[in-house]
């Protein structure tokens, strides 16, 4: 039994208690009705995995209506690639939006691969299929010669025929393709009664000359010639563009010798002159001049008319490796060797 004294000293103890009781009643009644109104579930996680949230990468106004949204450019199928893993060391941080210069790089495709370089201008103009027949002068005798030259398509033939008192000299042959430069040799040949006795080859694909007289391979530059194309190709490269030739200009065509390296033929324009030849009056025929390649080279001087497609009409031939000869433009068929 509590004494009187006993109840006043407990009573403080016992108010602040009864107090205590009320305020955690009405405490669970609050959360009672809370519990009440309806949530959204919360998302499950999946077992042993934290949940991440990852936000576009695709920049999009929140205020956008989803259907007026610009869907993110597709990747070109060169440029296609697995995402990279989101690095997340706490796996409760949200992944950063990529930057903007990310995204360009994401979103722009391949470059182009760079295109052939175009073919250059036309700078020769070949003239038509024809056969042209001279007078031969070699050492005091006189003989027929007959310049026969057939473009077909993009192959050439090329043929000078000689004969010396009614003695017949070796032929020159030229073959090879046409291109927008003019003429490329593959094959020049020296004939005797229609036998090949001295050849040039002109192996394009390995870069190279080569020469039946000897083991001897030596680089093949652009444009080069033979000891006979170069005819046509001199007169191609001034008919296409005679007003770059005027005389005391220089043309430069690189030739190959009959055996050893190539040289460059450097033709000087001397001037346009009046020919009186034995079949033809020939009217501003352009005189060149071939300069010397060395102390013993010897020269070369050719006159192309402007009437023929600028083809040799007269020639005169000084060379250390062949015999001195003359040609003169006769074009009559009884000059046919």
């Amino acid at each position: 039994m509590f004494s009187k004294r006993d109840w006043q000293r407990a009573r403080p103890w016992l108010l602040a208690l009864g107090l205590s009781t009320v305020a955690h009643a009405w405490l669970l009644q609050q959360q009672s009705g809370e519990a009440e109104s309806p949530r959204p579930p919360a998302p499950q996680a999946s077992p042993g995995r934290a949940t991440v949230r990852v936000l576009s990468t695709v920049p999009v106004s929140a205020t956008a209506p989803e259907a007026t949204r610009t869907p993110a450019p597709k990747l070109p199928p060169a440029r296609s690639r697995s995402a990279a893993p989101v690095a997340t060391p706490n796996h409760t941080q949200p992944v950063p939006a990529a930057s903007p210069a990310a995204q360009a790089e994401a979103t722009t495709p391949e470059p182009a691969p760079a295109t052939a370089a175009p073919s250059p201008p036309h700078t020769a103009r070949l003239a038509a299929a024809g056969e042209w027949h001279y007078i031969l002068l070699q050492n005091g005798a006189y003989g027929r010669a007959r310049l026969n030259w057939q473009p077909s398509g993009r192959d050439y033939s090329l043929m000078l025929e000689r004969e010396l008192e009614g003695r017949p000299l070796p032929a020159w042959k030229s073959q090879g393709q046409i291109d927008e430069q003019g003429l490329s040799p593959e094959r020049y040949v020296q004939q005797r009664r229609g036998r090949d006795m001295v050849a040039t080859n002109f192996r394009r694909d390995e870069g190279l000359i080569s020469y039946s007289t000897s083991a001897d391979l030596v680089p093949l530059p652009a444009g080069v010639q033979d000891r006979l194309s170069w005819w046509i190709q001199l007169a191609a490269l001034i008919e296409a563009r005679p007003e770059h030739y005027p005389p005391g200009s220089e043309l430069r065509l690189p030739v190959a010798a009959f055996r050893g390296e190539a040289r460059e033929w450097v033709f000087q324009v001397l001037d346009q002159q009046t020919l009186e030849l034995p079949g033809a009056s020939v009217a501003r025929a352009l005189h060149l001049r071939r300069l010397a390649l060395g102390p013993y080279s010897g020269e070369i001087e050719v006159w192309l008319d402007p009437a023929r497609g600028h083809i040799p009409v007269q020639l005169i031939m000084d060379l250390p490796d062949d015999r001195g000869w003359q040609l003169q433009l006769s074009n009559t068929p009884a000059d046919k060797p």
